[in-house]
Protein backbone atom coordinates (compact mmCIF):
# COMPACT_ATOMS: atom_id res chain seq x y z
CA UNK A 1 0.00 0.00 0.00
CA UNK A 2 2.60 2.47 0.87
CA UNK A 3 4.38 1.74 -2.73
CA UNK A 4 0.67 2.33 -4.57
CA UNK A 5 0.42 5.86 -2.70
CA UNK A 6 -2.39 4.47 -0.38
CA UNK A 7 -0.52 5.19 2.77
CA UNK A 8 1.91 7.85 3.70
CA UNK A 9 5.43 6.76 5.41
CA UNK A 10 4.13 8.27 8.88
CA UNK A 11 0.89 5.72 8.44
CA UNK A 12 2.93 2.68 7.37
CA UNK A 13 5.62 2.95 10.30
CA UNK A 14 2.37 2.93 12.88
CA UNK A 15 0.89 0.30 11.68
CA UNK A 16 3.79 -1.99 11.19
CA UNK A 17 4.48 -0.90 14.85
CA UNK A 18 0.76 -1.74 15.90
CA UNK A 19 1.55 -5.53 14.35
CA UNK A 20 4.90 -5.80 16.30
CA UNK A 21 3.25 -5.07 19.61
CA UNK A 22 -0.16 -7.55 18.93
CA UNK A 23 2.38 -10.50 17.63
CA UNK A 24 4.22 -10.33 20.99
CA UNK A 25 0.91 -11.04 22.64
CA UNK A 26 -0.55 -13.33 19.89
CA UNK A 27 0.42 -16.33 22.11
CA UNK A 28 -2.49 -15.03 25.21
CA UNK A 29 -4.38 -12.73 23.80
CA UNK A 30 -6.54 -12.36 20.75
CA UNK A 31 -5.65 -10.33 17.92
CA UNK A 32 -5.16 -6.40 19.38
CA UNK A 33 -3.49 -4.73 16.80
CA UNK A 34 -6.10 -2.20 16.90
CA UNK A 35 -5.62 -1.56 20.68
CA UNK A 36 -1.96 0.28 19.74
CA UNK A 37 -3.96 2.40 17.06
CA UNK A 38 -7.12 4.00 18.76
CA UNK A 39 -4.65 7.01 20.12
CA UNK A 40 -3.92 7.58 16.58
CA UNK A 41 -7.47 7.73 15.25
CA UNK A 42 -10.36 9.74 16.91
CA UNK A 43 -12.71 11.91 16.25
CA UNK A 44 -13.01 15.00 18.54
CA UNK A 45 -16.66 16.03 19.18
CA UNK A 46 -16.25 19.47 18.56
CA UNK A 47 -15.88 18.69 14.36
CA UNK A 48 -19.67 18.18 14.45
CA UNK A 49 -20.33 21.86 15.05
CA UNK A 50 -17.85 22.56 12.03
CA UNK A 51 -20.40 21.47 9.45
CA UNK A 52 -23.16 22.99 10.72
CA UNK A 53 -21.18 26.46 11.43
CA UNK A 54 -20.97 29.64 9.19
CA UNK A 55 -16.98 29.21 8.45
CA UNK A 56 -15.87 29.17 5.31
CA UNK A 57 -16.40 25.57 3.10
CA UNK A 58 -12.25 26.00 2.17
CA UNK A 59 -11.34 26.89 5.68
CA UNK A 60 -13.66 23.69 7.14
CA UNK A 61 -11.97 21.23 4.43
CA UNK A 62 -8.70 22.56 5.09
CA UNK A 63 -9.11 22.43 9.08
CA UNK A 64 -10.46 18.93 8.62
CA UNK A 65 -8.01 17.45 6.36
CA UNK A 66 -4.93 18.43 8.35
CA UNK A 67 -6.50 16.53 11.52
CA UNK A 68 -8.64 13.79 10.12
CA UNK A 69 -6.35 12.78 7.06
CA UNK A 70 -4.43 10.73 9.02
CA UNK A 71 -6.99 8.27 11.02
CA UNK A 72 -8.74 7.55 7.75
CA UNK A 73 -5.64 6.58 6.06
CA UNK A 74 -5.11 4.18 9.06
CA UNK A 75 -8.71 3.19 9.18
CA UNK A 76 -8.39 2.22 5.58
CA UNK A 77 -5.14 0.65 5.25
CA UNK A 78 -6.17 -1.63 8.40
CA UNK A 79 -9.27 -2.32 7.18
CA UNK A 80 -8.06 -3.97 3.56
CA UNK A 81 -4.73 -5.72 5.33
CA UNK A 82 -7.27 -7.29 7.11
CA UNK A 83 -9.25 -8.36 4.62
CA UNK A 84 -6.23 -9.18 2.85
CA UNK A 85 -5.21 -11.21 5.39
CA UNK A 86 -9.14 -13.38 5.79
CA UNK A 87 -9.05 -14.39 2.35
CA UNK A 88 -5.29 -15.70 2.23
CA UNK A 89 -6.07 -17.70 5.71
CA UNK A 90 -9.63 -19.11 4.16
CA UNK A 91 -7.45 -19.78 0.96
CA UNK A 92 -4.72 -21.74 3.29
CA UNK A 93 -6.68 -23.30 6.46
CA UNK A 94 -10.26 -24.00 4.56
CA UNK A 95 -13.04 -23.93 6.89
CA UNK A 96 -11.53 -24.80 9.52
CA UNK A 97 -12.21 -24.49 13.20
CA UNK A 98 -9.42 -22.33 13.91
CA UNK A 99 -9.62 -20.05 10.55
CA UNK A 100 -13.52 -19.47 11.28
CA UNK A 101 -11.60 -18.11 14.76
CA UNK A 102 -9.24 -15.81 13.87
CA UNK A 103 -11.41 -14.45 11.37
CA UNK A 104 -14.07 -13.55 13.59
CA UNK A 105 -11.67 -11.58 15.96
CA UNK A 106 -10.48 -9.82 12.68
CA UNK A 107 -13.58 -8.77 12.01
CA UNK A 108 -14.54 -7.65 15.16
CA UNK A 109 -11.07 -5.21 15.71
CA UNK A 110 -12.03 -3.53 12.28
CA UNK A 111 -15.82 -2.45 13.79
CA UNK A 112 -14.31 1.11 15.33
CA UNK A 113 -12.57 1.86 11.86
CA UNK A 114 -15.52 1.31 9.71
CA UNK A 115 -17.27 3.36 12.48
CA UNK A 116 -14.75 5.85 12.53
CA UNK A 117 -14.65 6.31 8.81
CA UNK A 118 -18.33 6.58 8.49
CA UNK A 119 -18.30 9.28 11.00
CA UNK A 120 -16.47 11.19 8.39
CA UNK A 121 -18.12 9.75 5.73
CA UNK A 122 -21.77 11.58 7.22
CA UNK A 123 -19.99 14.28 8.82
CA UNK A 124 -17.09 15.58 6.64
CA UNK A 125 -18.04 13.53 3.20
CA UNK A 126 -15.79 16.53 1.60
CA UNK A 127 -12.75 14.81 3.34
CA UNK A 128 -12.96 11.31 2.23
CA UNK A 129 -13.34 13.30 -1.30
CA UNK A 130 -10.06 15.02 -0.81
CA UNK A 131 -8.60 11.70 0.52
CA UNK A 132 -9.35 9.59 -2.79
CA UNK A 133 -8.54 12.10 -5.21
CA UNK A 134 -4.82 12.07 -3.79
CA UNK A 135 -4.64 8.20 -4.13
CA UNK A 136 -5.87 8.25 -7.34
CA UNK A 137 -4.22 10.81 -8.87
CA UNK A 138 -0.98 9.28 -7.12
CA UNK A 139 -1.60 6.05 -8.74
CA UNK A 140 -1.86 7.89 -12.34
CA UNK A 141 1.22 9.60 -11.85
CA UNK A 142 3.17 6.54 -10.81
CA UNK A 143 1.54 4.67 -13.53
CA UNK A 144 2.61 7.37 -16.04
CA UNK A 145 6.45 7.04 -14.65
CA UNK A 146 6.24 3.75 -14.87
CA UNK A 147 5.33 4.38 -18.92
CA UNK A 148 7.73 7.24 -19.45
CA UNK A 149 10.75 4.35 -17.97
CA UNK A 150 9.40 1.40 -20.04
CA UNK A 151 9.13 3.93 -23.32
CA UNK A 152 12.89 5.03 -21.96
CA UNK A 153 14.09 1.42 -21.96
CA UNK A 154 12.63 0.52 -25.42
CA UNK A 155 14.70 3.21 -27.27
CA UNK A 156 11.65 5.67 -28.03
CA UNK A 157 12.76 8.59 -25.68
CA UNK A 158 16.20 9.75 -24.84
CA UNK A 159 17.27 10.24 -21.74
CA UNK A 160 17.50 13.83 -21.67
CA UNK A 161 13.64 13.82 -22.71
CA UNK A 162 13.22 11.25 -19.86
CA UNK A 163 14.73 13.44 -17.48
CA UNK A 164 12.60 16.04 -18.33
CA UNK A 165 9.18 13.99 -18.17
CA UNK A 166 10.35 12.68 -14.82
CA UNK A 167 10.54 16.35 -13.96
CA UNK A 168 7.40 17.37 -14.66
CA UNK A 169 5.69 14.77 -13.30
CA UNK A 170 8.11 14.89 -9.38
CA UNK A 171 6.23 18.78 -9.93
CA UNK A 172 2.78 17.49 -10.20
CA UNK A 173 3.63 14.71 -7.04
CA UNK A 174 4.65 18.08 -5.12
CA UNK A 175 1.84 19.93 -5.87
CA UNK A 176 -0.78 17.49 -5.01
CA UNK A 177 0.78 16.60 -1.71
CA UNK A 178 0.81 20.46 -0.78
CA UNK A 179 -2.45 21.43 -2.27
CA UNK A 180 -4.64 18.10 -3.37
CA UNK A 181 -7.32 19.29 -5.63
CA UNK A 182 -11.32 18.18 -5.03
CA UNK A 183 -13.17 16.68 -7.36
CA UNK A 184 -16.61 16.87 -7.14
CA UNK A 185 -18.89 14.08 -8.92
CA UNK A 186 -21.94 15.39 -10.83
CA UNK A 187 -25.29 15.82 -8.81
CA UNK A 188 -27.57 13.28 -10.06
CA UNK A 189 -30.46 16.10 -10.96
CA UNK A 190 -27.66 17.92 -12.48
CA UNK A 191 -27.23 14.32 -14.89
CA UNK A 192 -30.62 13.73 -15.52
CA UNK A 193 -31.37 17.50 -16.16
CA UNK A 194 -28.74 17.84 -18.76
CA UNK A 195 -30.19 14.74 -20.49
CA UNK A 196 -32.13 15.46 -24.31
CA UNK A 197 -35.18 12.92 -23.05
CA UNK A 198 -35.62 14.50 -19.29
CA UNK A 199 -34.92 18.10 -20.22
CA UNK A 200 -37.28 18.31 -23.21
CA UNK A 201 -40.38 17.09 -21.20
CA UNK A 202 -42.68 18.64 -19.28
CA UNK A 203 -42.27 19.45 -15.90
CA UNK A 204 -45.69 18.21 -14.50
CA UNK A 205 -44.64 14.55 -15.81
CA UNK A 206 -40.77 15.53 -15.19
CA UNK A 207 -40.61 15.32 -11.64
CA UNK A 208 -42.46 12.05 -10.93
CA UNK A 209 -40.05 10.31 -13.78
CA UNK A 210 -37.48 11.72 -11.67
CA UNK A 211 -38.51 10.40 -8.58
CA UNK A 212 -39.00 6.68 -9.62
CA UNK A 213 -35.21 6.88 -11.26
CA UNK A 214 -32.62 4.35 -10.05
CA UNK A 215 -28.80 5.34 -9.98
CA UNK A 216 -26.32 2.96 -11.44
CA UNK A 217 -23.05 3.08 -12.36
CA UNK A 218 -21.78 0.05 -14.74
CA UNK A 219 -17.33 -1.22 -15.54
CA UNK A 220 -16.22 -1.89 -18.84
CA UNK A 221 -18.13 -5.02 -20.34
CA UNK A 222 -21.20 -4.75 -18.03
CA UNK A 223 -24.44 -5.99 -19.56
CA UNK A 224 -27.51 -3.09 -19.70
CA UNK A 225 -29.77 -5.77 -21.53
CA UNK A 226 -29.19 -8.66 -23.73
CA UNK A 227 -30.73 -9.76 -26.98
CA UNK A 228 -34.11 -11.80 -26.83
CA UNK A 229 -34.71 -10.97 -23.23
CA UNK A 230 -38.13 -9.14 -22.45
CA UNK A 231 -37.52 -5.19 -21.81
CA UNK A 232 -37.86 -4.42 -18.57
CA UNK A 233 -37.19 -0.19 -18.42
CA UNK A 234 -35.36 1.89 -20.19
CA UNK A 235 -31.24 2.85 -19.79
CA UNK A 236 -30.83 7.03 -19.57
CA UNK A 237 -26.85 7.22 -20.38
CA UNK A 238 -25.45 10.57 -18.52
CA UNK A 239 -21.42 9.35 -18.68
CA UNK A 240 -19.35 6.78 -20.91
CA UNK A 241 -19.95 4.82 -24.05
CA UNK A 242 -22.08 1.56 -24.58
CA UNK A 243 -21.40 -0.77 -27.83
CA UNK A 244 -24.60 -2.95 -29.04
CA UNK A 245 -24.26 -5.96 -31.32
CA UNK A 246 -26.96 -8.43 -32.74
CA UNK A 247 -27.42 -11.57 -34.58
CA UNK A 248 -30.69 -10.30 -36.54
CA UNK A 249 -29.48 -6.59 -37.18
CA UNK A 250 -26.24 -7.68 -38.68
CA UNK A 251 -23.54 -5.75 -36.51
CA UNK A 252 -21.46 -6.13 -38.91
CA UNK A 253 -22.39 -3.25 -41.11
CA UNK A 254 -21.67 -0.79 -38.38
CA UNK A 255 -17.92 0.64 -38.45
CA UNK A 256 -18.30 2.57 -35.14
CA UNK A 257 -21.85 0.47 -33.46
CA UNK A 258 -21.17 3.25 -30.03
CA UNK A 259 -24.03 4.75 -28.30
CA UNK A 260 -22.55 7.94 -26.18
CA UNK A 261 -23.56 9.86 -22.94
CA UNK A 262 -26.95 11.33 -23.91
CA UNK A 263 -28.27 8.48 -25.40
CA UNK A 264 -31.59 6.51 -24.23
CA UNK A 265 -31.82 2.54 -24.84
CA UNK A 266 -34.57 0.15 -24.57
CA UNK A 267 -37.35 3.01 -25.32
CA UNK A 268 -38.36 1.20 -28.30
CA UNK A 269 -38.61 -1.91 -26.95
CA UNK A 270 -40.50 -0.49 -23.87
CA UNK A 271 -43.01 1.33 -26.39
CA UNK A 272 -43.87 -1.73 -28.46
CA UNK A 273 -43.29 -3.83 -25.81
CA UNK A 274 -40.81 -5.85 -28.16
CA UNK A 275 -38.17 -8.65 -26.54
CA UNK A 276 -34.47 -6.39 -26.55
CA UNK A 277 -33.38 -6.18 -30.12
CA UNK A 278 -29.62 -6.21 -29.31
CA UNK A 279 -26.88 -6.40 -26.47
CA UNK A 280 -26.06 -3.45 -25.22
CA UNK A 281 -22.57 -3.70 -23.56
CA UNK A 282 -20.74 -1.13 -21.69
CA UNK A 283 -17.42 0.27 -23.48
CA UNK A 284 -16.03 2.32 -20.98
CA UNK A 285 -17.36 2.98 -17.31
CA UNK A 286 -20.80 4.49 -17.02
CA UNK A 287 -23.16 6.06 -14.86
CA UNK A 288 -27.04 5.53 -16.30
CA UNK A 289 -29.77 5.78 -15.02
CA UNK A 290 -32.79 2.95 -15.26
CA UNK A 291 -36.43 3.74 -15.79
CA UNK A 292 -38.98 0.77 -14.94
CA UNK A 293 -41.25 -0.01 -18.15
CA UNK A 294 -44.47 1.05 -15.51
CA UNK A 295 -43.41 4.14 -15.22
CA UNK A 296 -42.75 5.04 -19.27
CA UNK A 297 -46.47 3.86 -19.79
CA UNK A 298 -47.85 5.74 -17.66
CA UNK A 299 -45.54 8.75 -19.02
CA UNK A 300 -46.81 8.15 -22.37
CA UNK A 301 -50.34 7.93 -21.59
CA UNK A 302 -50.38 11.63 -19.72
CA UNK A 303 -50.29 13.48 -22.96
CA UNK A 304 -50.51 12.94 -27.03
CA UNK A 305 -47.53 15.13 -27.50
CA UNK A 306 -45.71 13.20 -24.69
CA UNK A 307 -46.04 10.27 -26.64
CA UNK A 308 -45.10 11.49 -30.14
CA UNK A 309 -41.76 13.21 -28.60
CA UNK A 310 -40.67 9.22 -26.93
CA UNK A 311 -41.70 7.57 -30.36
CA UNK A 312 -39.51 10.42 -31.79
CA UNK A 313 -36.40 9.62 -29.42
CA UNK A 314 -36.63 5.60 -30.02
CA UNK A 315 -36.40 6.27 -33.76
CA UNK A 316 -32.72 8.24 -32.88
CA UNK A 317 -31.68 5.00 -31.95
CA UNK A 318 -33.21 2.78 -34.18
CA UNK A 319 -32.25 4.34 -37.24
CA UNK A 320 -28.34 4.23 -35.73
CA UNK A 321 -29.11 0.38 -35.41
CA UNK A 322 -30.72 -0.01 -38.83
CA UNK A 323 -28.90 2.02 -40.96
CA UNK A 324 -25.64 2.24 -39.34
CA UNK A 325 -23.47 3.06 -42.01
CA UNK A 326 -25.53 6.55 -42.68
CA UNK A 327 -26.54 7.29 -39.11
CA UNK A 328 -23.30 6.16 -37.25
CA UNK A 329 -21.54 9.59 -39.22
CA UNK A 330 -24.12 11.73 -36.81
CA UNK A 331 -23.90 12.10 -33.41
CA UNK A 332 -26.91 11.59 -30.99
CA UNK A 333 -27.93 14.86 -30.78
CA UNK A 334 -27.75 15.28 -34.63
CA UNK A 335 -29.78 12.66 -35.30
CA UNK A 336 -32.38 13.77 -32.83
CA UNK A 337 -32.68 17.06 -34.94
CA UNK A 338 -32.96 15.33 -38.10
CA UNK A 339 -36.01 13.00 -36.74
CA UNK A 340 -37.60 15.86 -35.28
CA UNK A 341 -37.13 19.02 -38.04
CA UNK A 342 -36.20 16.38 -40.94
CA UNK A 343 -38.35 13.23 -41.16
CA UNK A 344 -42.22 13.05 -41.11
CA UNK A 345 -43.88 10.07 -38.73
CA UNK A 346 -46.77 8.76 -40.06
CA UNK A 347 -49.75 6.82 -39.07
CA UNK A 348 -51.38 4.20 -41.50
CA UNK A 349 -54.55 2.44 -40.78
CA UNK A 350 -55.10 -0.82 -42.09
CA UNK A 351 -55.73 -1.21 -46.06
CA UNK A 352 -53.79 2.33 -46.84
CA UNK A 353 -51.12 1.81 -49.63
CA UNK A 354 -47.78 3.59 -48.93
CA UNK A 355 -45.92 4.31 -52.03
CA UNK A 356 -42.34 5.92 -51.41
CA UNK A 357 -40.80 7.65 -53.87
CA UNK A 358 -37.34 6.79 -55.28
CA UNK A 359 -35.59 9.49 -52.82
CA UNK A 360 -37.03 8.68 -50.04
CA UNK A 361 -36.70 5.52 -47.39
CA UNK A 362 -38.69 4.62 -44.67
CA UNK A 363 -38.75 3.41 -41.06
CA UNK A 364 -41.29 1.07 -40.30
CA UNK A 365 -41.69 1.11 -36.07
CA UNK A 366 -45.08 -0.08 -35.45
CA UNK A 367 -47.95 -2.62 -36.94
CA UNK A 368 -47.61 -5.03 -40.05
CA UNK A 369 -47.07 -4.36 -43.88
CA UNK A 370 -47.13 -6.29 -46.98
CA UNK A 371 -45.41 -6.05 -50.13
CA UNK A 372 -45.84 -7.92 -53.20
CA UNK A 373 -43.80 -11.34 -53.17
CA UNK A 374 -42.93 -10.89 -49.68
CA UNK A 375 -43.45 -12.23 -46.20
CA UNK A 376 -44.91 -9.91 -43.72
CA UNK A 377 -43.13 -6.92 -43.00
CA UNK A 378 -42.21 -6.58 -39.04
CA UNK A 379 -41.03 -3.78 -37.10
CA UNK A 380 -38.84 -2.64 -36.54
CA UNK A 381 -37.68 -2.55 -40.56
CA UNK A 382 -36.20 -0.37 -43.22
CA UNK A 383 -38.86 0.16 -46.23
CA UNK A 384 -37.04 0.92 -49.78
CA UNK A 385 -38.50 1.92 -52.73
CA UNK A 386 -37.73 -0.44 -55.66
CA UNK A 387 -35.51 2.02 -57.30
CA UNK A 388 -33.29 2.70 -54.21
CA UNK A 389 -29.46 2.36 -54.66
CA UNK A 390 -28.54 -0.15 -52.26
CA UNK A 391 -24.67 1.44 -51.76
CA UNK A 392 -25.58 4.47 -50.49
CA UNK A 393 -26.58 2.56 -47.74
CA UNK A 394 -23.86 0.49 -47.12
CA UNK A 395 -25.63 -2.64 -48.01
CA UNK A 396 -25.39 -4.60 -51.48
CA UNK A 397 -28.10 -6.78 -53.69
CA UNK A 398 -26.54 -10.01 -52.81
CA UNK A 399 -27.35 -8.96 -48.91
CA UNK A 400 -30.75 -7.52 -49.40
CA UNK A 401 -31.65 -11.58 -49.11
CA UNK A 402 -30.49 -12.18 -45.60
CA UNK A 403 -31.56 -9.36 -44.20
CA UNK A 404 -35.14 -9.63 -42.20
CA UNK A 405 -34.75 -6.39 -41.59
CA UNK A 406 -34.85 -4.47 -44.69
CA UNK A 407 -37.29 -4.51 -47.48
CA UNK A 408 -37.47 -3.00 -51.10
CA UNK A 409 -41.04 -3.24 -52.87
CA UNK A 410 -42.87 -0.48 -55.33
CA UNK A 411 -45.65 -0.17 -52.38
CA UNK A 412 -46.21 -1.53 -48.96
CA UNK A 413 -49.84 -2.37 -47.41
CA UNK A 414 -50.43 -1.99 -44.06
CA UNK A 415 -51.89 -5.28 -42.58
CA UNK A 416 -52.42 -4.69 -38.92
CA UNK A 417 -55.31 -2.02 -37.55
CA UNK A 418 -52.38 0.89 -37.64
CA UNK A 419 -48.72 1.34 -38.89
CA UNK A 420 -46.20 3.92 -37.97
CA UNK A 421 -43.39 4.97 -40.32
CA UNK A 422 -40.78 7.56 -40.04
CA UNK A 423 -40.10 9.05 -43.38
CA UNK A 424 -36.65 10.39 -44.60
CA UNK A 425 -35.32 12.12 -47.26
CA UNK A 426 -31.81 10.20 -49.14
CA UNK A 427 -30.19 13.56 -49.81
CA UNK A 428 -30.84 14.90 -46.52
CA UNK A 429 -29.91 12.11 -44.73
CA UNK A 430 -26.07 12.59 -46.63
CA UNK A 431 -25.97 16.13 -46.23
CA UNK A 432 -26.64 15.28 -42.68
CA UNK A 433 -24.44 12.90 -42.21
CA UNK A 434 -21.77 14.51 -44.59
CA UNK A 435 -21.60 17.72 -42.18
CA UNK A 436 -23.03 19.66 -44.86
CA UNK A 437 -26.19 21.17 -43.45
CA UNK A 438 -24.69 24.22 -42.79
CA UNK A 439 -23.09 25.11 -46.33
CA UNK A 440 -24.45 27.03 -49.26
CA UNK A 441 -26.59 24.20 -50.96
CA UNK A 442 -27.05 21.92 -48.61
CA UNK A 443 -30.41 20.51 -48.83
CA UNK A 444 -31.31 20.69 -45.74
CA UNK A 445 -31.11 24.04 -43.39
CA UNK A 446 -32.37 23.61 -39.98
CA UNK A 447 -30.66 25.89 -38.12
CA UNK A 448 -32.69 26.11 -34.68
CA UNK A 449 -34.39 23.90 -32.70
CA UNK A 450 -35.79 26.25 -29.92
CA UNK A 451 -37.46 25.08 -26.77
CA UNK A 452 -39.32 27.38 -24.81
CA UNK A 453 -41.40 26.69 -21.78
CA UNK A 454 -44.57 28.83 -21.50
CA UNK A 455 -46.46 29.00 -18.93
CA UNK A 456 -50.26 29.10 -19.31
CA UNK A 457 -53.12 28.09 -16.30
CA UNK A 458 -50.46 26.88 -14.06
CA UNK A 459 -49.50 24.57 -16.73
CA UNK A 460 -46.21 24.11 -18.86
CA UNK A 461 -46.38 23.28 -22.58
CA UNK A 462 -43.38 22.45 -25.11
CA UNK A 463 -42.81 24.37 -28.12
CA UNK A 464 -40.61 23.20 -30.63
CA UNK A 465 -40.08 26.31 -33.56
CA UNK A 466 -38.32 25.18 -36.43
CA UNK A 467 -36.54 27.59 -38.92
CA UNK A 468 -35.76 25.34 -41.75
CA UNK A 469 -36.06 26.69 -45.91
CA UNK A 470 -37.01 22.85 -46.38
CA UNK A 471 -39.80 21.57 -43.84
CA UNK A 472 -41.48 18.06 -43.82
CA UNK A 473 -44.91 18.57 -43.19
CA UNK A 474 -46.41 16.06 -41.46
CA UNK A 475 -48.96 13.77 -43.40
CA UNK A 476 -48.55 15.40 -46.42
CA UNK A 477 -48.12 14.71 -49.95
CA UNK A 478 -44.41 16.51 -50.09
CA UNK A 479 -43.22 14.24 -48.15
CA UNK A 480 -42.11 12.00 -50.48
CA UNK A 481 -44.60 9.68 -49.68
CA UNK A 482 -47.87 8.71 -51.51
CA UNK A 483 -51.50 7.63 -49.49
CA UNK A 484 -53.62 4.63 -51.02
CA UNK A 485 -56.43 2.65 -50.52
Amino acid sequence: MLDEGRITQATANILMRSVDEAMDLVSSRPLCDWNSLQSNVYFPSYYRFLSASMLPQSFITYFTVQRLESGCYICAAFLRAHRIARRQLQDFLGDSEIAKIVIDESNAGGEEARKFLEEVRCTFPQLLCVLKTRQVTYAVLTHLSENVQNLWKTGLLEEKEMAHLDDAWQTDLKKLKRSPQLVKMPRVSDLLGAHPLVSMLPAAVRAPLLSNTKENVKGHGAALYMEGLRATGIWIVSIGAVKWRSQRLSSRHSLHPIFSHGSTLGLYEVLTGKSCLCDMITDSLVRCFFIEAEKIDQLRQSDPSVEAFLWQESAAVIAKLLIPRVFERMTMQETRLLVSTGSAMNLYTKGEDIILEHNYIGILLEGTLKAENQNNIVPPGVLLPSSMDLELLGLQSSEMNHMDSCSAANSYQVEAQAARVIIFEVGRLFTEANGQRNQPGGSFSAEALQLSMEESTGEEQVIITVDSTNKLPLGDSSSGVTRGS
